[in-house]
């Protein structure tokens, strides 16, 4: 092959290919785990086995591409300004994407330092390579495409023989590029809801489109300045523009909209409140399991989940068990109706005859005597403005549970992120 031709093929901008040396490369990689017995700290003679990952050294084949300039032009990298003449330049070695066969590649090139009148001494711009970088731009771009197909940095950094923290800072990197700043054009209306990030009530929260379902902006916390940071970075126009926002009744989340969107409505989500009168139902279920005995203890035991499900979507075997449970114990017959009655208030369209249903319904749980029931049906009489704002505007957090999911296979993908920074970034770009 002429050289020329290599030149094309190695398209480098203003370069051209004077050598290629062909090679070896010695890599490393971690294979299955061994045991070995050390002495452990605190328990001066025990011996105890721990698993260390074993280590194989092998061989890849390996070019060396050594690069000549075709003009004489330097530009400043802090500036632009194009110069003719250079203080100084030194060897510089850099990581390039593979070559077929030769999985490890490396251009070598001469580095300019232009002596700006501007700006004094400074590293020249080149358009294939950072200047603080060793791998080429190309090679960024292939590396953070294989981040986004939902595999572990580690495998990324075995399929291209780089060190994993060398991966994650491309993927960040591409990542805040991409993502940064946060566009909220056409942003009417919201859902929020919390997401688990550690162990011991770790949270952070999630502002999502609620028409769009793309999430918006992730920050630690469920505190109300957390909110408050998103309302800041949306502006004044922004907060004015949003018409309604869904979530659950967290109370500093609902203190920070009122607060930066006041003509905004507060939509409390379905799935949160039916969650708590499941909560109830369970309550009574235990209550009742601990108060009788003989057949009716046997009857209601393991009904947790049945007492959960809608009539619909029984079988015809845990129907007859209800019924039977329902025949010995009233109670429970009861809260399991309020249950089902309680979904139809999302059915409707018009507040007015919302407002009659509920009446209805807050009348008939008043009227059980069962404690958990009352304290359930007025907390929901002090809530009732934000559950019938679902009349008017259909939006709910339903779908941020679905990609609650997806943010859980992204944690447990990369087993855990201690970079929250980099893990937000990552949750923003799974739903664009």
């Amino acid at each position: 092959m002429q050289k020329d031709d290599i030149t094309r093929l190695v398209a480098i901008q203003g370069f051209s290919v004077r050598q290629i040396e062909f090679g070896r490369e010695a890599v490393q990689v971690e294979t299955r785990e061994k045991e070995e017995k050390f002495y452990h700290k605190k328990r001066h003679r025990a011996k105890v086995m721990r698993k260390v990952p074993k280590k194989a050294t092998y061989l890849i084949p390996r070019v060396d591409i050594y690069l000549e300039r075709d003009e004489a032009v330097y530009r400043c990298s802090e500036c632009g300004r194009e110069y003719y003449t250079y203080d100084h330049s030194e060897p510089y070695t850099a990581r390039d994407l593979p070559y077929g066969k030769w999985k490890s590649a490396w251009i070598h090139f001469d580095k300019v330092y232009v002596n700006c009148e501007k700006c004094v001494v400074r590293v020249e711009s080149l358009g294939w390579i950072d200047s603080r970088v060793r791998y080429t731009k190309r090679l960024a771009e292939e590396v953070a495409r294989e981040c986004r197909l939902f595999q572990s940095i580690k495998t990324v950094a075995e399929r291209f023989h780089l060190h994993w923290k060398t991966v994650k800072e491309i993927d960040k990197e591409a990542l805040g590029r991409e993502l940064n700043p946060p566009v909220f054009s056409g942003v009417r209306k919201l859902a929020i809801d919390e997401i688990s990030i550690k162990k011991r009530h770790k949270y952070a929260t999630v502002v999502a489109d609620a028409e769009r379902y793309r999430v918006l902006w992730v920050t630690k916390d469920r505190k109300e300045a957390s909110l408050l940071n998103f309302y800041d970075q949306l502006g004044p126009e922004g907060c004015q523009r949003i018409e309604a926002v869904a979530m659950d009744m967290w109370k500093p989340y609902e203190t920070a909209t009122k607060e930066r969107c006041p003509n905004a409505a507060i939509v409390y989500d379905r799935f949160h409140v039916e969650q708590g009168f499941k909560r109830v139902i369970d309550a009574v279920r235990r209550e009742e399991y601990a108060k009788v005995t003989g057949r009716e203890r046997n009857a209601i035991k393991g009904l947790m989940y049945l007492l959960y499900t809608r009539p619909r979507n029984l079988r015809r075997k845990d129907r007859r068990r209800l019924d039977e449970a329902f025949k010995l114990n009233r109670r429970l017959f009861t809260v399991y109706m309020l249950q089902e009655e309680l979904s139809h208030l999302w059915s409707y369209t018009y507040e007015r005859a919302a407002v009659k249903w509920f009446q209805r319904w807050y009348s008939w749980a008043i009227r059980t005597r069962i404690k958990a029931v009352k304290d359930f049906a007025r907390s929901l009489n002090m809530h009732l403005k934000g559950i019938l704002a679902h009349c008017k505007h259909k939006i709910s957090t339903s779908f941020l549970e679905g990609m609650n999911n997806k943010i859980k296979v992204i944690k447990r993908i990369a087993f855990g992120y201690r970079d929250f920074e980099y893990f937000f970034l990552k949750i923003r770009g799974a739903f664009l």
